[in-house]
């Protein structure tokens, strides 16, 4: 018989004799219960979807509000091309504001309960510091971005030539139109495209 066979015979004359020696031993008394192990909380599968579609959503309603505040009484500017896809631009920009603006609130608060848990590491506390700072952030970024939107759509106004908004709730569209009218006010599309070009072409001019 080679050394190796005997090696394997040995190891296994002396396993055979833990499982004689110990066939009666309960290891189930030895085991941890479901009362000695930490409550880790609930275990749910998050929907980013739907707050995907929730911030889009959120988005659209601001830049529609918007551009209604600025161009209600320039409907056939309002429902311009380029007009139209400026919005839903923006709209994307503003939606990946308030989604990452909800994700950052979300890892705070799993932070949070972590923290409660008996994670008090000085390492904990530091991410949680850095998670607070990018809330700040987000909320920074968020009013920022509208107050862009908000001086783009005031200055693409007077660019094309209309007057302050003086409430234009309170006015018919008969009085709209008779407005237009007296004030020269362009409606066909042409126009329209080439007041839009002679626009940008002066925001480029102003940046350079």
């Amino acid at each position: 018989m080679s050394k190796s066979d005997q090696e394997r015979n040995r190891l296994q004359d002396e396993f055979d004799q833990i499982q004689s020696e110990g066939g009666e031993f309960d290891f189930s008394k030895h085991l941890a219960g479901p009362g000695d192990l930490p409550d880790l909380g609930e275990i749910e599968i998050y929907d980013y979807d739907t707050d995907l579609t929730v911030a889009s959503q959120q988005s659209i309603g601001v830049l529609e509000s918007l551009v209604d505040l600025y161009l209600s009484d320039i409907p056939q500017l309002k429902e311009h091309p380029y007009i139209k896809n400026k919005m839903k631009e923006d709209a994307m920009v503003y939606a990946e504001g308030i989604f990452l603006q909800k994700m950052t609130r979300k890892n705070f608060l799993s932070q949070l309960r972590q923290v409660d848990n008996g994670d008090n590491s000085a390492r904990m506390h530091e991410v949680v510091n850095q998670t607070i700072g990018q809330m700040r952030e987000n909320s920074k970024f968020l009013m920022s971005q509208r107050t862009d939107f908000e001086k783009f759509w005031k200055t693409l106004r007077k660019d094309m030539g209309y007057n302050e908004i003086e409430n234009p709730e309170m006015k018919t569209s008969e009085e709209l139109a008779q407005e237009n009218k007296n004030e020269g006010v362009i409606t066909n599309n042409r126009d329209l495209n080439e007041l839009i070009k002679k626009a940008m072409m002066n925001k480029d001019n102003d940046k350079k």
